[in-house]
C-alpha cells in the first residue's frame, strides 16, 4: 500500500491558512464560513510529513504530478487534497472527487484508504459493478452519494475503464468532477491508448466552462519506450514535483542495495541435451498437428485448437529453456490438470472436446517424454527426493536461484519476492522451490494477475494475507506484483527474468523497503546485453531525476486532436479507441448460443495509399460489412473501421442515443415518455388506490319538474326455475332512460341447491311522481334496504325514516326499485297501496301520535308482545321475535294448532318455550303463527358449482306462538322479501353493465371500429376473478397477451429493419409488459372501469343506504391503509363513499390485454388495432415495408446450390413467391456467409405468429377451458421442445445451413434422442434441446407469413398442418413442477428446491419432508430449468405412487375429458398485402394463386411415420461462390521437392474482383493478405516472397515472384510457387500468392476470405 506515513507532524497554521486561502478563491458564496465552523473528525493533517504538507499545497494551486518512490507515501497527499478541496464537493454543489486506480485491486485498497483517513463518504466501483452500466443506475448512484450531514462527502474511487465508460456514454459530465486523482498515472502518455489517456484527451477540453483539478501520483513517470516526462505533463496539463530534499526521504525510506547474480551462459546456445528435447516436443507437436488435421472438419475448430496446441507447446518449450526438465515437466502437468487458460470461450460454449483432447494428448506425450528422463540416470521419480542438482534437469539460471536462497540467512520477519515475466514460469517455478527439501524454511506461492483466469480476486486476497501474516515468505509473482496490490515490504526482492521497461525497474525495487535490504538480478553472464540493459535503467532513472529537479518551463496546456463521433443530442463521444472496444460490446450482446459467438472479424490489405481494414460483422448484425479509409498502420485501419461501423450503427438505430447497444440503456424510447416511476415495483407499490366509475344513468338525483318528477320505469321479470317460489312484481325507476341494451337486461341469479331465478329488464315508459310519492318512494327504498341490509334498526320499539336524509352526500347511485302492479297493456304502475301501508306499521309512529281506535273484535284479534294486533295486519307482515333475535315472515294463521299442540315428538310448544326460554305462554289458546325466516342477504352472481344438481327445494315454515311476536311490518310479505333478495345482485350487475356501456360508447367515440364490439364482452374483459362471477377477463386476457405480442412484433420487425432479435425482442418486452400496460391505461383512466370486487351485502350501499364512511383526499390514505400482505387477499377493502378499491398493477395491465381480446373476438384485427393505438401502442404497418423486406429477400438467392428449396416446398405444401426468404429462413447466424443475415429476425416474426395461432386454436377448440388452464396447455404448446419435435417430425434439421459441426452433432443426438424417448415413453423435456430446432420452426413461419403478404389465413392453413403434432396434443409435455407444487399446496405441504452450480452443471435436489411423509430426488443437468423439472418430476411420481393424489385432476386428464369444438382462426379480418400491392399497382396477374397453395393438405398424426426422425449427418460445407467477374486466365508452376503441379486456370479465383487494366492481379492485394492470413491461422510461419527473376529491357521489365512456405503439419517438405511475369512487383507477387492458395485449397486447407474459414491476422 503506498500511503506510509512517519512520525505525527502537525502543520503549521501560516501553512493551513494559506492553503484555505487558495481553496477559498474556488468555492461558491457561503462555502468558506461553513467550512471553518465545521471540523471533520478524522484529520489526515495530523500525521503528514512536511514534503506532503508542501506537495498539497502545490496540488491546491495548480495541476501537479508526484513523483515519489513506493513507500514514501504518495496516496497520503491525495488524501490531503481531497481534505483541503472538500468544500468543493459538498451540498449545495453536486460535484464529485474521483480516484482513479488501475486496477480493481488498487481501487479496493485505495478505497479503504481513503476512507480510514478522512469522513467522506467512498464508493468503490470496478468493472465488476454490474448493476451500473446504465445512466439511470449511476444517475441513482450519484443521487444516494449525495451528502447527509455536513461532513460527509463525495469521493469515488474506480478503474479508469469506468470512468472512460461513464463519461463517453454520457453517464457522469467532466463538469461534475471537481477533483480528479490518477494513481499510477505514467500510463497517461500522448501516443498511449490507455484509458487515462482517453480520458485526458478526449474529454479534457481547454474551452470548457469548469474542469476539475488534476492530481497524479507516480513512483516513475517515464513508462517505457516512446514515454517521456513531457508527454505525461503535457497530457495531464499538469507539472512534475517532486521532493527536492532527499535526505528528508531517507528518514522514512529506505533504498535497498543492488546486487547481480551471474549463472552460465546461455548465449552461445543450449546444450546438446536441451536441443534434443525441443526437437522431441517439436515431433510430438507435429504429430499431434496433422492427427487433428485429419479428424476435424470445422475449420473454425481447427484454427482455434492449432492455436492452443502452439501455446502449450510454445510454454514447454520455454520452461525447458529457462527452468529445465523438471520445469518443463511440471509445466505440462499444470496445463493437463484442467486451467485450460489457452482455451478459448467459443470451444467450450460448442461443448467440443476437441481443443482439450488434442492439448492433453500432446501435454501427456510429452510429460511421459520428459518423465521418463527425469525418472532415469539416478534422478528420483519425485523432485522432493533430488538431493543433487545438474543440468539439464535445472537449468543454470534456475540453479544459481536456488542458491541465493540456500544461502541467504533467514530472519524470522524475512519475505522474499521473485519476479518472472510468464505465468508458466511463475506456477512451474512455485512447485519447484516449495518441493525442494533443502529450500523448506521458505513457505511459497505464486500470485499472478486474475484476469489470466487461473486465480480469483478472493484466492489472491487469501495469498496477500498469508503473505503479511508470514504463512508465506516467499512469492513468485508476475507484473501483478510490481504495483497496486498492498504487499508486505520484503527484505529480498529477485528479478529471476529482467524488467522490460525502467517503470518495472523502480516499481519492483520498491517492494525492497526494509533495511538492509537487498535488489538482486540474475544476468546471463555470456549475455551482454542483460547488463547492460540494467545499467541503461540506472541511467535512465538518474535522468529521470535530473531532469525534473531542473525542469523550470511548464507545459502549455494545449487540446488534443483526436478522431471522434458525437451524438449531439446526448453528448455521448467515443474515439477511435473507445470504438474498438464498443464495437465488440456490440457484437455481444448480439443474439447467440452456445454454438455461436458473435464477434467482429478483422482483416488487412495494403493498398496504394496505406493498410485498409475491413471488418466483417456477426450474420445477425443490421451491417455486414465496414471498409477503413487507407491508413499508415494495421491498428490505425482498425480503429478507423471500428468508429466508421459504430457510427453506422448508430445511425441505423442499433446504438441508443447514449452509444450502447439498447440492452445497457435504461431509457428506451418507446416508453422513455412514460417512465414517471420506477419500473421495478416493489411489494409496497403493486397495488394502488383507485375510485370505481359510477355510471352516469344511476348518478346523481332526480330533478323535478314543477311539482312532479319523471321517472323511465323498467318492469324487473322474475322467471324462477324451478316454479317452486312466489316472487312480488317489482319495477326499477331512474331518473333517465337506460341505453338500449341496459334497457333489456336479461340475467341468471343462482340460488341454493342448483335453483336458478332469470330476470329481464321490460321497459316500461315514463313514470310520473308526485311530491310525496317520491318522498314515499324513497322511504320504501330505505325500509326495505335496512331490512335486508342492518336490520337491527327494526328491533327498538319506534324507527324513524324522517331522521334520515335520503339525499346525503355519501349516497353515489340513485334509483328507485319498488313494487308494482302490471296492467294489460304492458305498462306498470307503483303499487301505492302496499307502499303506504308498509310505511303506516306502528314502528313508523311515534308512540306519542299513536291515536287508539281499535275496537274491540275478539274473533279477529291476537295477542302480540307489543299488544293486540288485527289478524289482518299480521298475515303477510314482518315480525321480530325477542328470544330468537330474528325476524320472520307470517305468511299463515294456523286455526287448528295452538300453544298445547305438539313442537316435537316429546314436548308441546308452551312446553318447548318454558324449556328452552324460560317463557311460560299467557295465552296458549291462540293459533299458532305460520312463518319463514328473514333472509340473510348473499350475492347471487356467485358461479354457481357444477357439481350441484338442479332440484326442487320446499320452503321452510315454522310455527310460532303469536305472543312472542312483536309486529314491526304490516303488509311486508315473504314473496317481497324474496324478490328483494335479488335485488342487490341485479343491481349490482346492471351497474356494472352500465358501466361497460360507458366504456364501449367513449372506445366507439374514438375509433369507429369499436361499434361491433357488445357490453357483454366488454364486462368480461372489465370483471377480475375477485368478483367470483361465472365469467372473467382471464380467457379473452390470454388471447389478448397474444394478439398483443402479435400486432407489437409484427409492427417492429417491419419498422425496426436494422434491429436484431434480441433487441427487437426486448423493444417488444418494453411495450407489452404489465408496468407499461399499466401506464398506458392509468393514462387513457381505464382504470375506473374495472370491477375487481364481488358483491358484499354488507356493503351495498345506494338511496336509502347510504355509505357512512365519508373519504377525502387528505384522509383516504389513512381510511384506506392496506399492509402489504393483504394485496392478494380476500375482498377486504374497506367501502367509501368515493368508491375507491385497490388494484393490483398487474390486474390493470390484464385488463387491458382482455379488452383486445374482446375486441378480437367481437369484432377482429381492425377493432383490436384500433384500440391498440387509442390506448398508445402504435401497430400500424404500410403494405409498401413488406414489399421492401420481401424484395431484401432476394439477396439470399445465391444461396439457393446450398438447401433444398423445392424438397421444403413440397413437403409443407406451400411455394415461395420470395424464394430468399426460404433460405433466410434456415440460415444459422454460424453459418459464414458474404452476405450477412440469419434466420433470427424472422424467428422473431414466427414466434409471435405462432403464439397467436395456437392460442386462437386453444381459444376456440377448447371454450370450457378454465382460464389457468387455457395458460397452462399454451405454455405447454408454444415452447422451444414442442417446436423442436415438429421440426425432427418433419426433418428439418437437415436443411439448416451451418458452420458449427458441435451443433450438428447436438441435433443429431436429440433427435434421435426423441426418438428413443418416445417409444420408451420418455419425457422429452428433460433431454438438452438445441435451440435452433425451435427456432426453424418459427422462422420458417416468419417467412410464410412475409411471402403471404401477411395472410393469415394461408398461414393457418399450413400451420395446421405443419403443428399437428401440437395442435393435436399428443406429445404435449407438461410441466411437472407445476403439478408438484399443487400437490404440495393440496396437502399443506412445504416443496424444497435447492440449486448448486459446479462444474458447469446445476445439481438440484427437490424435497418433500413431513412428518407422515417423506421423497427426495436429484438431478443434474447443464440447464437448471431442465434439472428442476426432472428432480420435480420424480419426487411427484415417487408421491403418487405412495398414493397422494392432489384434489384437482391434472391438465392432461381435463383435456381428455373436456368438449372439443372445431378450431378457428379468431378475430382476422385484415386484407392481404399482397392483395393491396397488386390493387395498386394494376397488376394483379403478377399474384397469381398457385403459388400460394392454401388448400395444404393435412397430414394426420397416424400418418407421421417414426421414419421422419431417422438422422442424416450432413458435413459442413466447403463453399464456393461464383461471381460475375471473368476468371484468371493463369497457369503457375508450383515446385515440391523437385515435383512440378500446374494450376488450372479455372481454379484460380478466390472470390475477388479481377484488375480490369489487364495486370493480372487482384485488387487491392488479397490475395498476399489471405495468404498471411492463412498461415497465422494455421499457425505457421509467414510466407517468404522473392523476387527472383527479372526479364526484359529496362523500360518493360517483367518480374517474377517465388514464395516459399513451411507447413508445420509436413515438417520434411518445403514448398515453392513461382508467379508469371507481371509488370509491377505487386502484381508479381499477388500471381504467385494466388497459385499458392490454389494449392493449399487442393491440398484441404480452405480459406475464403469472406467467409474466415481459417481465419488469419485477425483480431477478436
Amino acid at each position: 500500500m503506498d500511503g506510509g506515513c512517519g512520525s505525527p507532524l502537525h502543520r503549521r497554521p501560516d501553512v493551513a491558512d494559506g492553503i484555505s486561502e487558495q481553496l477559498s478563491s474556488l468555492s461558491l458564496e457561503g462555502d468558506e464560513e461553513q467550512k471553518n465552523t465545521n471540523k471533520s473528525e478524522k484529520d489526515p493533517r495530523t500525521i503528514a510529513r512536511k514534503y506532503q504538507i508542501d506537495l498539497c499545497m502545490k496540488a491546491v494551486e495548480e495541476n501537479v504530478i508526484i513523483y515519489l518512490g513506493t513507500g514514501c507515501g504518495k496516496t497520503h497527499i491525495a488524501v490531503l487534497l481531497i481534505y483541503e478541496m472538500g468544500h468543493l464537493i459538498k451540498k449545495p454543489q453536486k460535484n464529485v472527487c474521483i480516484f482513479l486506480a488501475p486496477t480493481v485491486a488498487l481501487v479496493q485498497q485505495q478505497a479503504k484508504v481513503i476512507t480510514k483517513s478522512v469522513d467522506f463518504k467512498v464508493g468503490a466501483y470496478c468493472g465488476s459493478s454490474t448493476t451500473l452500466r446504465s445512466r439511470c443506475n449511476w444517475e441513482k448512484e450519484l443521487e444516494e452519494h449525495e451528502i447527509v450531514h455536513v461532513f460527509l462527502f463525495q469521493v469515488l474511487v474506480m478503474t479508469p475503464q469506468v470512468l472512460l465508460h461513464n463519461l463517453s456514454h454520457c453517464f457522469i459530465k467532466i463538469e461534475l468532477i471537481a477533483l480528479l486523482i490518477f494513481d499510477e498515472c505514467h500510463y497517461a502518455q500522448v501516443e498511449s491508448n490507455h484509458p487515462y489517456a482517453e480520458i485526458m484527451k478526449i474529454f479534457y477540453k481547454m474551452d470548457s466552462v469548469k474542469l476539475p483539478r488534476i492530481f497524479g501520483m507516480t513512483a516513475s513517470p517515464i513508462l517505457g519506450k516512446g514515454g517521456s516526462i513531457d508527454s505525461l505533463e503535457a497530457l495531464l496539463r499538469a507539472r512534475v514535483y517532486s521532493v527536492q530534499d532527499k535526505d528528508e526521504l531517507e528518514q522514512f525510506v529506505t533504498s535497498p542495495k543492488v546486487n547481480v547474480y551471474y549463472y552460465g551462459s546461455t548465449e552461445n546456445g543450449y546444450s546438446c541435451t536441451h536441443s534434443m528435447f525441443i526437437r522431441k516436443l517439436e515431433e510430438i507437436k507435429n504429430q499431434s498437428m496433422s492427427t487433428l488435421r485429419m479428424s476435424t472438419l470445422d475449420q473454425n475448430i481447427l484454427r482455434i485448437t492449432k492455436k492452443s496446441l502452439q501455446k502449450k507447446h510454445s510454454d514447454l518449450v520455454f520452461c525447458l529453456q529457462n527452468l529445465g526438465l523438471w520445469g518443463a515437466l511440471q509445466a505440462s502437468y499444470i496445463a493437463s490438470k484442467g486451467d485450460h487458460c489457452g482455451s478459448t470461450e467459443m470451444v467450450e460454449d460448442e461443448r467440443s472436446c476437441r481443443d482439450h483432447y488434442f492439448c492433453n494428448k500432446y501435454l501427456q506425450q510429452a510429460a511421459s517424454v520428459l518423465a521418463s528422463d527425469c525418472a532415469g540416470d539416478g534422478m528420483q521419480a519425485n523432485i522432493s527426493g533430488v538431493d543433487v542438482l545438474k543440468e539439464p534437469f535445472f537449468s543454470k539460471k534456475l540453479l544459481r536461484l536456488i542458491g541465493i536462497l540456500s544461502n541467504f540467512r533467514l530472519q524470522p520477519s524475512m519475505k522474499c519476492i521473485i519476479f518472472v515475466n510468464r505465468i508458466v514460469i511463475a506456477r512451474s517455478l512455485t512447485y519447484i522451490l516449495q518441493n525442494l527439501k533443502f529450500l523448506s524454511s521458505w513457505k511459497c506461492g505464486f500470485l499472478v494477475g486474475i484476469h489470466s483466469g487461473l486465480v480469483s480476486r478472493k484466492n489472491t486476497d487469501v495469498i496477500l494475507e498469508k503473505f503479511r501474516s508470514g504463512e508465506l515468505n516467499l512469492l513468485v509473482a508476475t507484473k501483478v506484483g510490481e504495483e497496486g496490490l498492498d504487499i508486505q515490504t520484503c527484505c529480498l526482492v529477485i528479478r529471476f527474468d529482467l524488467p522490460e521497461t525502467v517503470a518495472s525497474f523502480i516499481q519492483s525495487r520498491g517492494r525492497a523497503r526494509m533495511p538492509q535490504s537487498e535488489y538482486a538480478f540474475l544476468v546471463d553472464r555470456g549475455n551482454p546485453r542483460e547488463l547492460d540493459l540494467i545499467e541503461h535503467f540506472k541511467k535512465d532513472e538518474d535522468r529521470m531525476n535530473e531532469e525534473i529537479s531542473s525542469r523550470k518551463s511548464h507545459v502549455t496546456p494545449t487540446d488534443f486532436e483526436e478522431r471522434t463521433y458525437k451524438v449531439d443530442s446526448t453528448g455521448a463521444t467515443i474515439s477511435t479507441v473507445s470504438s474498438i472496444a464498443l464495437l465488440h460490446h456490440y457484437c455481444s450482446k448480439l443474439p447467440h448460443d452456445e454454438y455461436f459467438k458473435p464477434k467482429p472479424e478483422f482483416f488487412y490489405y495494403d493498398d496504394a495509399d496505406g493498410v485498409v481494414c475491413n471488418i466483417i460483422l456477426p450474420a445477425n448484425a443490421p451491417i455486414h460489412q465496414i471498409v477503413s479509409a487507407p491508413q499508415l498502420s494495421t491498428e490505425l485501419s482498425k480503429r478507423d473501421a471500428c468508429l466508421k461501423a459504430c457510427k453506422e450503427l448508430h445511425e441505423v438505430g442499433a446504438l441508443t442515443d447514449y452509444l450502447l447497444p439498447d440492452q445497457d440503456d435504461k431509457y428506451d424510447e418507446m416508453t422513455q415518455d412514460l417512465s414517471d416511476s420506477d419500473s421495478c415495483d416493489d411489494e409496497d407499490s403493486r397495488a394502488e388506490l383507485h375510485e370505481m366509475l359510477v355510471p352516469a344513468a344511476l348518478r346523481g338525483p332526480w330533478k323535478k319538474v314543477g311539482h312532479s318528477t319523471y321517472f323511465s320505469s323498467y318492469y324487473v321479470k322474475f322467471s324462477p326455475n324451478p316454479k317452486d317460489r312466489m316472487y312480488r312484481q317489482f319495477g326499477l325507476f331512474v331518473k333517465e332512460p337506460l341505453p338500449q341494451e341496459a334497457g333489456n337486461m336479461q340475467l341468471d341469479l343462482c340460488l341454493a341447491r342448483g335453483r336458478m331465478v332469470t330476470t329481464k329488464f321490460i321497459p316500461s315508459g315514463v313514470a310520473i311522481f308526485n311530491e310525496d310519492e317520491v318522498a314515499s318512494a324513497e322511504k320504501f327504498q330505505q325500509m326495505c334496504l335496512n331490512i335486508i341490509l342492518d336490520r337491527s334498526k327494526f328491533i327498538p320499539e319506534y324507527f324513524s325514516l324522517e331522521e334520515n336524509d335520503v339525499h346525503e352526500a355519501n349516497t353515489s347511485t340513485f334509483y328507485l326499485t319498488l313494487p308494482i302492479v302490471q296492467h294489460d297493456d304492458d305498462k306498470i304502475s307503483v303499487d301505492w297501496m302496499l307502499v303506504n301501508r308498509c310505511l303506516s306499521s306502528p314502528i313508523f309512529r311515534h308512540r306519542d301520535n299513536v291515536v287508539d281506535d281499535e275496537i274491540p273484535q275478539p274473533n279477529s284479534r291476537l295477542h302480540l308482545s307489543n299488544g293486540g294486533k288485527d289478524a289482518r295486519d299480521i298475515v303477510n307482515s314482518l315480525v321480530y321475535v325477542p328470544c330468537k333475535d330474528t325476524f320472520f315472515f307470517i305468511s299463515d294463521i294456523c286455526h287448528e294448532k295452538n300453544g298445547y299442540s305438539l313442537y316435537d315428538e316429546s314436548k308441546t310448544h308452551a312446553e318447548h318455550y318454558i324449556n328452552v326460554f324460560d317463557i311460560h305462554l299467557a295465552h296458549p289458546d291462540q293459533p299458532l303463527l305460520k312463518a319463514k325466516q328473514l333472509f340473510i342477504l348473499d350475492n347471487l352472481l356467485r358461479k354457481k358449482k357444477l357439481s350441484e344438481k338442479w332440484r326442487e327445494k320446499e320452503e321452510h315454515f315454522v310455527e310460532l306462538p303469536p305472543e312472542i311476536c312483536q309486529l314491526k311490518i304490516i303488509g311486508f310479505s315473504k314473496d317481497i322479501g324474496s324478490s328483494l333478495s335479488l335485488l342487490p345482485s341485479i343491481m349490482c350487475r346492471l351497474e356494472s353493465f352500465l358501466v361497460a356501456i360507458e366504456l364501449r360508447e367513449r372506445l366507439f367515440f374514438s375509433f369507429p371500429e369499436a361499434a361491433e364490439v357488445t357490453a357483454d364482452r366488454i364486462l368480461e374483459a372489465l370483471t377480475t376473478e375477485r368478483c367470483c362471477e361465472h365469467f372473467s377477463l382471464e380467457r379473452l386476457e390470454v388471447l389478448g397477451d397474444a394478439f398483443l405480442k402479435f400486432a407489437v412484433g409484427r409492427h417492429l420487425f417491419l419498422e425496426h429493419d436494422a434491429l436484431d432479435e434480441g433487441q427487437l425482442t426486448r423493444k417488444r418486452s418494453n411495450t407489452v409488459n404489465n408496468n407499461n400496460l399499466h401506464k398506458l391505461a392509468t393514462r387513457n383512466n381505464l382504470q375506473v372501469y374495472i370491477r375487481d370486487q364481488s358483491l358484499e351485502p354488507s356493503q351495498f350501499f345506494t338511496l336509502g343506504h347510504p355509505c357512512p364512511v365519508t373519504c377525502k383526499k387528505e384522509t383516504e390514505k389513512d381510511i384506506h391503509f392496506r399492509c402489504p400482505d393483504k394485496i392478494k387477499g380476500a375482498n377486504t377493502d374497506l367501502r367509501c363513499n368515493k368508491g375507491h378499491h385497490w388494484l393490483q398493477k398487474k390486474v390493470i395491465a390484464d385488463v387491458v390485454e382482455a379488452l383486445i381480446g374482446a375486441f378480437i373476438v367481437d369484432s377482429g384485427f381492425k377493432a383490436a388495432t384500433a384500440f391498440l393505438n387509442w390506448v398508445g401502442i402504435q401497430v400500424d404497418f404500410s403494405p409498401s415495408q413488406i414489399h421492401d423486406i420481401r424484395s431484401a429477400s432476394a439477396a439470399f438467392l445465391p444461396l439457393a446450390d446450398q438447401i433444398d428449396v423445392n424438397a421444403i416446398e413440397n413437403m409443407l405444401g406451400y411455394k415461395f413467391y420470395q424464394k430468399g426468404l426460404l433460405i433466410q429462413a434456415f440460415i444459422h447466424p454460424s453459418f459464414n456467409n458474404h452476405l450477412g443475415g440469419c434466420y433470427q429476425r424472422l424467428e422473431f416474426l414466427g414466434d409471435a405468429v405462432l403464439d397467436y395461432l395456437i392460442t386462437s386454436y386453444l381459444y376456440s377448440v377448447y371454450p370450457n377451458l378454465k382460464p389457468g388452464q387455457l395458460t397452462d396447455l399454451r405454455s405447454a404448446s408454444v415452447n422451444n421442445i414442442s417446436f423442436a419435435a415438429v421440426a425432427g417430425r418433419w426433418s428439418l434439421h437437415k436443411f439448416i445451413l451451418c458452420d458449427s459441426s458441435p451443433l450438428l452433432e447436438a441435433m443429431t443426438e436429440y433427435l434421435n434422442s426423441i426418438r428413443t424417448s418416445t417409444s420408451a415413453k420418455g419425457h422429452i423435456e428433460e433431454l438438452t434441446c438445441p435451440k435452433v430446432l425451435g427456432d426453424v420452426v418459427e422462422s420458417y413461419v416468419g417467412a410464410l407469413f412475409l411471402d403471404t403478404g401477411f395472410d393469415l389465413n394461408c398461414v393457418w392453413k399450413v400451420v395446421l398442418s405443419l403443428l399437428d403434432p401440437v395442435v393435436t396434443l399428443s406429445k404435449l409435455q407438461f410441466n411437472p413442477l407445476r403439478d408438484l407444487r399443487e400437490l404440495c399446496q393440496f396437502h399443506n405441504w412445504e416443496l424444497q428446491l435447492s440449486s448448486v452450480r459446479k462444474d458447469g452443471k446445476f445439481l438440484v435436489e427437490a424435497k418433500v419432508d413431513e412428518k407422515t411423509v417423506s421423497a427426495t430426488a436429484r438431478a443434474t443437468n447443464a440447464s437448471g430449468k431442465i434439472a428442476k423439472k426432472v428432480a420435480a418430476r420424480q419426487v411427484f411420481e415417487c408421491l403418487k405412487a405412495q398414493g397422494y393424489r392432489s384434489k384437482s385432476k391434472s391438465l392432461e386428464e381435463v383435456i381428455r375429458k373436456c368438449e372439443k369444438r372445431e378450431a378457428k382462426l379468431i378475430g382476422y379480418d385484415e386484407t392481404s398485402s399482397s392483395s393491396l400491392e397488386s390493387v395498386k399497382s394494376g397488376k394483379v396477374n403478377i399474384q397469381e394463386s398457385p403459388r400460394i397453395d392454401c388448400d395444404v393438405k393435412l397430414y394426420p398424426l397416424s400418418e407421421a411415420s417414426t421414419s421422419k426422425y431417422d438422422i442424416v449427418s450432413r458435413p459442413l460445407r466447403q463453399t464456393s461462390y461464383r461471381h460475375t467477374a471473368s476468371e484468371l486466365h493463369v497457369t503457375q508452376i508450383i515446385h515440391n521437392n523437385g515435383f512440378n503441379v500446374e494450376s488450372p486456370a479455372s481454379q484460380l479465383n478466390i472470390d475477388s474482383e479481377v484488375d480490369q487494366q489487364g495486370t493480372g492481379s487482384i485488387c487491392n492485394g488479397m490475395a498476399r493478405s489471405c495468404l498471411y492470413e492463412m498461415c497465422a491461422a494455421n499457425c505457421w510461419k509467414p510466407p517468404i516472397f522473392e523476387c527472383c527473376n527479372e526479364t526484359g529491357p529496362s523500360h518493360s521489365k517483367q518480374f517474377i515472384y517465388k514464395i516459399v512456405l513451411d507447413i508445420e503439419e509436413m515438417p520434411d517438405e518445403t514448398f515453392e510457387f513461382y508467379g508469371e511475369p507481371r509488370t509491377r512487383k505487386k502484381d508479381a507477387a499477388e500471381n504467385a500468392a494466388q497459385g499458392a492458395i490454389w494449392f493449399l485449397k487442393c491440398q484441404g486447407y480452405s480459406w475464403d476470405q469472406k467467409l474466415n474459414k481459417g481465419k488469419a491476422k485477425q483480431t477478436n
